[in-house]
C-alpha cells in the first residue's frame, strides 16, 4: 500500500518518541494499527462488491446474448402475444349455475349430500379421574 523501507519506519518511531513520549508511544501505535486494519478492510469490501457488481453484469450479458442466440427471447414474446390474442378474443361465457345448484347435481356429494341428519354427532366429553389428595401425616 504505501511504500515505506525500515529506514522510514525507524524514523517514524525515533519522532513518535520524541513527540509522543515512552509512555503514550505504545497505545499511539496500536490505535494507528487499528485504524490502519480498518481502513484496508473498508477498501478491501468497497473493492469486492465492485468486482462482485461487474461480474454480475457481465454474467447477466451472457445470458442475454445465448437468450438471443437460442431464440428464446422470440418464442417467449410470441407466446405472449398469442396469449393476449386469446385473451382479448375468447372471453367465457359466465356460468348459468350457481354454486349451490352445482354442488346438489355434483356427483361427487349426491350421493351424501350434506344435511344435519348426515352429521356426526359430537363425542361426549370425559374427564379423566383425579387421584385424591392425600391428607398430611400427623
Amino acid at each position: 500500500m504505501f511504500d515505506i523501507g525500515f529506514f522510514e519506519l525507524v524514523l517514524l518511531g525515533i519522532v513518535g518518541l520524541l513527540v509522543l513520549g515512552p509512555e503514550r508511544l505504545p497505545h499511539a501505535i496500536r490505535m494507528g494499527s487499528a485504524y490502519m486494519g480498518k481502513i484496508r478492510r473498508a477498501v478491501m469490501n468497497v473493492r469486492e462488491e465492485f468486482e462482485r457488481e461487474v461480474n454480475m453484469q457481465e454474467i447477466q450479458q451472457r445470458i442475454k446474448q445465448q437468450m438471443d442466440e437460442s431464440g428464446i427471447t422470440e418464442a417467449h414474446k410470441s407466446l405472449q402475444d398469442l396469449k393476449s390474442g386469446v385473451e382479448s378474443q375468447h372471453i367465457l361465457p359466465p356460468d348459468p349455475k350457481p354454486a349451490a345448484a352445482k354442488a346438489e347435481t355434483d356427483p361427487d356429494t349426491a350421493h351424501n349430500p350434506t344435511r344435519p341428519e348426515n352429521e356426526a354427532e359430537p363425542l361426549p366429553e370425559t374427564t379423566p379421574p383425579r387421584p385424591d389428595k392425600e391428607s398430611p401425616k400427623a
